[in-house]
């Protein structure tokens, strides 16, 4: 995604937004976001074994749950939506085969 595409009003996330005008792709910036998030999940978890009050403005809930939900607000924040009904559909389907108009190959 460009700088100038009318989508990056729905980009919150000022790194994101910094990795868009620097040409990253938005699945980079994906990769990145949820590397960054596992990481930081894994060294809390790590050094709250150690020493229970450490890092506490990470808040007190370091679940695999809470991760995954700070991941998703993330990638909504770096401007990801959830597929439309179209896409959905389309994946419903199933890989297309080689006489359909998407091409593609049939499975045997």
């Amino acid at each position: 995604m460009n700088p100038n595409d009318p989508r990056m009003t729905n980009v919150e996330c000022p790194l994101a937004r910094t990795g868009y005008a620097h040409g990253q792709t938005g699945l980079k910036i994906a990769e990145d976001i949820v590397t960054t998030r596992i990481w930081a999940l894994l060294e809390v978890r790590a050094a709250r074994a150690e020493s229970p009050d450490s890092f506490p403005t990470y808040g007190p809930d370091d679940s695999a749950e809470c991760a995954a939900r700070r991941i998703v607000a993330c990638l909504l924040d770096a401007g990801w939506r959830p597929p439309d009904a179209d896409c959905l559909a389309l994946a419903a389907e199933g890989p297309p085969g080689p006489d359909s108009a998407r091409g593609g190959h049939d499975t045997v």
